[in-house]
């Protein structure tokens, strides 16, 4: 097999993979990805990259802390989210089977560790999670979720790998204490990384209010925010999240700050309720995560690199993006972090007045 040369140009939100006569298609990945994100703005632009030094050096050591994470599972974690990545090891797979030279080798796993090393300096430059916030990554990472699964306690699909994570959960105590929010909603609690990172932005006297489906998964996350001054935040209601959030759209309730990071197919529907029913506040703000979904919102199925298991359900994502743009109620931006989040805002709290 003959192989190129693959060039890696860093700009804007993504490093670049260009390859030269070989495997056109991971330029279309990558414009594809782009484009993606910009729709979602109401544009559509073109992005001259142009090549990018980052600096290395300068940070402390106490900055550069240990995450407690499992290092071959947020590297998996990693490569299932990102199409380019996926595609870089499928090239590296086929480039060791029919002996590719050397120097082709090496410029693959450079890109690769282009990739994981832009992820991990985004996490040791960004300001570290809370002790307990550590705590709940590291129980989540060494659970026994396969003999839980296997007592019917949770979904057969629940894993470390939906773990919002230390980087994801500083993004969202962030916007929560820019949304100056007081009260916030969350659907899906899994083991409460996510529902503290927002509570730990909140005055004292806020509250965080979580739907979780599964009753082993709410006493477990119950345990582990409990261990935060923050904990007493957190009020957890466990049922389908529909049925919770019908409840409390009956009574009224309102939220300054949603996050959603629950079953896929259920996003347009809990998105319809909390609009419909005015559960968000004039200047409240939604954020939702995997928007990206692995590139299954942006990407045909024959360029995914992902089994059949994880493409039953890759419409759906796409259909909620296509959603949220054509609702004129809303504003929104979609953002390359992680997965890919989406911030929605109603019109009048995103326009500015002449």
């Amino acid at each position: 097999m003959q192989m190129h040369k693959v060039l890696v140009i860093l700009g804007h939100c993504s490093p670049l993979l260009v390859l030269h006569s070989f495997q056109t298609e991971m330029i279309d990945i990558i414009k594809s990805y782009n484009q993606d994100c910009c729709f979602s703005c109401r544009r559509i632009s073109c992005f001259h990259h142009q090549p990018r030094v980052y600096p290395t050096q300068g940070i402390s050591t106490q900055k550069s802390r240990d995450l407690n994470i499992n290092m071959a599972c947020e590297m998996s974690k990693t490569t299932r989210v990102s199409p380019v990545l996926r595609h870089l090891r499928k090239l590296q797979q086929n480039a060791k089977a029919n002996n590719a030279p050397s120097d082709a080798l090496i410029q693959i796993e450079t890109c690769i560790d282009c990739i994981h090393a832009r992820n991990d300096y985004c996490e040791t430059i960004s300001s570290p999670p809370s002790d307990v916030i550590d705590n709940i990554v590291t129980e989540t990472e060494t659970h026994p979720w396969q003999q839980v699964r296997d007592e019917g306690k949770v979904l057969s699909d629940v894993a470390p790998i939906m773990l919002s994570g230390a980087l994801e959960g500083t993004f969202l105590k962030m916007l929560t204490g820019m949304s100056n929010a007081k009260r916030a909603l969350e659907i899906g609690l899994l083991t409460g990384c996510s529902a503290l990172s927002i509570a730990e932005a909140l005055p004292a006297d806020g509250e965080v209010v979580t739907c979780e489906i599964s009753e082993y998964l709410a006493s477990l996350a119950r345990k582990l925010v409990d261990h935060s001054p923050h904990g007493k935040k957190i009020k957890i209601m466990t049922g389908p999240g529909t049925d919770c959030l019908q409840q409390m759209a009956k009574e009224g309730q309102k939220f300054d700050f949603v996050f959603i990071d629950a079953d896929k197919p259920g996003y347009i529907r809990y998105y319809k309720i909390i609009m419909d029913n005015d559960m968000l506040t004039p200047r409240g703000t939604i954020l939702v995560d995997n928007a990206l979904y692995a590139g299954m919102s942006y990407l045909p199925q024959d360029k995914l690199q992902l089994s059949a298991r994880f493409t039953t359900t890759n419409h759906v994502m796409r259909e909620f993006n296509e959603y949220v743009y054509n609702d004129d109620r809303v504003s929104q931006v979609l953002l390359p972090i992680h997965d890919g989040v989406m911030i929605i805002r109603r019109k009048e709290a995103f326009e500015g007045t002449a």
